[in-house]
Protein backbone atom coordinates (compact mmCIF):
# COMPACT_ATOMS: atom_id res chain seq x y z
CA UNK A 1 0.00 0.00 0.00
CA UNK A 2 1.60 3.53 -0.99
CA UNK A 3 1.55 5.96 1.93
CA UNK A 4 1.82 9.94 1.06
CA UNK A 5 4.55 12.22 2.13
CA UNK A 6 3.77 15.77 1.89
CA UNK A 7 7.57 16.38 0.65
CA UNK A 8 9.69 19.21 -0.62
CA UNK A 9 11.67 16.93 -3.64
CA UNK A 10 15.09 15.79 -2.94
CA UNK A 11 16.06 17.64 -5.59
CA UNK A 12 15.43 20.93 -4.31
CA UNK A 13 17.52 20.17 -1.27
CA UNK A 14 20.42 22.27 -1.76
CA UNK A 15 18.48 25.21 -3.90
CA UNK A 16 17.26 27.08 -1.31
CA UNK A 17 19.33 29.71 0.78
CA UNK A 18 18.39 28.38 4.21
CA UNK A 19 19.82 28.54 8.00
CA UNK A 20 21.89 25.71 8.79
CA UNK A 21 23.84 23.78 11.05
CA UNK A 22 27.19 23.37 12.29
CA UNK A 23 26.57 19.76 13.58
CA UNK A 24 24.08 17.15 12.92
CA UNK A 25 21.33 17.98 14.85
CA UNK A 26 19.97 17.18 17.17
CA UNK A 27 23.61 17.55 19.02
CA UNK A 28 23.12 15.30 21.83
CA UNK A 29 21.18 12.50 20.47
CA UNK A 30 22.94 9.27 18.78
CA UNK A 31 22.39 8.52 15.07
CA UNK A 32 19.88 5.61 14.21
CA UNK A 33 22.01 2.92 12.51
CA UNK A 34 18.87 2.36 10.36
CA UNK A 35 15.42 3.70 9.67
CA UNK A 36 12.73 2.71 11.76
CA UNK A 37 10.37 0.29 10.64
CA UNK A 38 7.96 2.66 11.10
CA UNK A 39 9.26 4.83 8.54
CA UNK A 40 9.74 2.26 6.10
CA UNK A 41 7.35 2.17 2.90
CA UNK A 42 6.60 3.52 -0.82
CA UNK A 43 5.24 7.16 -0.57
CA UNK A 44 3.76 9.49 -2.97
CA UNK A 45 4.43 12.79 -3.24
CA UNK A 46 3.08 16.06 -3.55
CA UNK A 47 3.40 18.60 -6.44
CA UNK A 48 4.40 22.66 -5.75
CA UNK A 49 0.38 23.26 -5.83
CA UNK A 50 -0.92 20.68 -3.79
CA UNK A 51 -1.87 17.96 -5.91
CA UNK A 52 -0.70 14.20 -5.67
CA UNK A 53 2.10 13.91 -7.77
CA UNK A 54 2.95 9.91 -9.18
CA UNK A 55 6.94 10.22 -8.09
CA UNK A 56 7.48 7.55 -5.74
CA UNK A 57 9.86 8.03 -2.79
CA UNK A 58 11.25 4.16 -1.38
CA UNK A 59 12.22 4.20 2.56
CA UNK A 60 14.18 1.25 3.49
CA UNK A 61 16.50 0.52 6.45
CA UNK A 62 19.59 1.94 4.91
CA UNK A 63 17.71 5.33 3.40
CA UNK A 64 15.38 6.38 0.41
CA UNK A 65 15.33 6.10 -3.02
CA UNK A 66 13.36 8.76 -5.12
CA UNK A 67 11.68 7.76 -8.33
CA UNK A 68 10.72 10.17 -10.78
CA UNK A 69 7.31 8.97 -12.93
CA UNK A 70 8.21 10.94 -15.72
CA UNK A 71 9.89 9.69 -18.61
CA UNK A 72 11.24 13.55 -19.21
CA UNK A 73 12.33 13.54 -15.14
CA UNK A 74 14.20 10.58 -15.40
CA UNK A 75 15.84 12.06 -18.36
CA UNK A 76 16.83 15.07 -16.76
CA UNK A 77 18.39 13.66 -14.04
CA UNK A 78 21.19 12.19 -13.93
CA UNK A 79 20.59 9.25 -12.54
CA UNK A 80 17.04 7.31 -13.00
CA UNK A 81 16.86 7.44 -9.01
CA UNK A 82 17.70 9.69 -6.27
CA UNK A 83 19.23 8.26 -2.98
CA UNK A 84 20.54 8.31 0.09
CA UNK A 85 21.94 5.99 2.44
CA UNK A 86 22.61 6.56 5.88
CA UNK A 87 26.59 7.15 6.52
CA UNK A 88 28.59 9.84 8.22
CA UNK A 89 27.30 12.68 5.47
CA UNK A 90 23.52 11.65 6.36
CA UNK A 91 22.46 11.35 9.52
CA UNK A 92 19.13 10.00 10.97
CA UNK A 93 18.47 11.01 14.35
CA UNK A 94 15.01 10.65 16.44
CA UNK A 95 13.91 13.12 19.68
CA UNK A 96 10.18 13.60 21.13
CA UNK A 97 8.46 11.74 18.07
CA UNK A 98 10.58 13.88 15.21
CA UNK A 99 13.41 12.41 12.99
CA UNK A 100 16.02 14.69 12.02
CA UNK A 101 17.65 13.83 8.57
CA UNK A 102 20.91 15.77 8.74
CA UNK A 103 22.68 16.21 5.15
CA UNK A 104 26.48 17.37 5.26
CA UNK A 105 27.02 19.79 2.61
CA UNK A 106 30.44 20.80 3.99
CA UNK A 107 31.35 23.18 5.31
CA UNK A 108 27.48 22.91 6.78
CA UNK A 109 24.93 20.68 7.68
CA UNK A 110 21.40 20.64 5.89
CA UNK A 111 18.46 19.60 8.10
CA UNK A 112 15.07 17.72 7.09
CA UNK A 113 12.70 17.22 9.98
CA UNK A 114 10.60 14.46 9.58
CA UNK A 115 6.69 13.91 11.64
CA UNK A 116 4.82 10.58 11.16
CA UNK A 117 1.52 11.46 11.32
CA UNK A 118 -1.58 9.80 11.98
CA UNK A 119 -3.24 8.24 9.28
CA UNK A 120 0.81 6.98 8.17
CA UNK A 121 1.39 9.74 5.80
CA UNK A 122 5.26 11.45 6.14
CA UNK A 123 5.56 15.14 7.11
CA UNK A 124 8.90 16.41 5.89
CA UNK A 125 9.82 19.76 6.79
CA UNK A 126 12.69 21.93 5.89
CA UNK A 127 13.65 25.94 7.50
CA UNK A 128 13.15 27.62 4.66
CA UNK A 129 9.84 29.65 4.42
CA UNK A 130 8.70 30.06 0.89
CA UNK A 131 7.86 33.70 0.08
CA UNK A 132 10.00 34.89 3.49
CA UNK A 133 12.63 37.05 2.63
CA UNK A 134 15.76 35.61 3.90
CA UNK A 135 16.86 38.57 5.64
CA UNK A 136 13.69 39.00 7.30
CA UNK A 137 13.71 35.52 8.48
CA UNK A 138 16.80 35.71 10.01
CA UNK A 139 16.71 38.85 11.71
CA UNK A 140 13.46 36.92 13.32
CA UNK A 141 15.44 34.04 14.03
CA UNK A 142 18.63 35.91 15.77
CA UNK A 143 15.84 37.32 18.14
CA UNK A 144 15.72 33.67 19.60
CA UNK A 145 19.12 32.71 19.54
CA UNK A 146 22.69 33.93 17.89
CA UNK A 147 22.91 33.34 13.97
CA UNK A 148 26.20 33.12 12.88
CA UNK A 149 27.29 34.70 9.15
CA UNK A 150 30.13 33.06 7.30
CA UNK A 151 31.21 33.78 3.46
CA UNK A 152 31.96 30.45 1.38
CA UNK A 153 33.06 30.58 -1.59
CA UNK A 154 31.23 33.74 -2.75
CA UNK A 155 28.02 32.51 -0.73
CA UNK A 156 27.01 33.19 2.99
CA UNK A 157 26.24 30.70 5.19
CA UNK A 158 23.63 31.24 8.13
CA UNK A 159 24.62 28.91 10.93
CA UNK A 160 22.41 28.63 14.52
CA UNK A 161 23.49 26.17 17.10
CA UNK A 162 20.34 25.43 18.88
CA UNK A 163 19.74 22.90 21.92
CA UNK A 164 17.67 20.16 21.37
CA UNK A 165 14.76 22.13 23.05
CA UNK A 166 14.54 24.56 21.14
CA UNK A 167 15.09 23.08 18.23
CA UNK A 168 11.89 21.12 18.87
CA UNK A 169 10.73 25.11 19.58
CA UNK A 170 11.55 26.17 16.75
CA UNK A 171 9.64 22.95 14.76
CA UNK A 172 6.78 23.77 17.28
CA UNK A 173 6.05 27.32 16.33
CA UNK A 174 6.26 26.50 12.34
Amino acid sequence: MKRVVAFLLLISLFSCKEVSFKEAQPVSRRPLVSVPKILRGKYLTYKENGELAKDTVIINSMGYRFGYFSPEERTKATNQYDDGVLSDSMVLKSYKGYYFLSLNQKPEWILRVIKLQKNGDLLYMAPEQPGVNINEYIKRLSTLMPVDSTRVNDKTIYQIDPSPQQLIDLIEEG
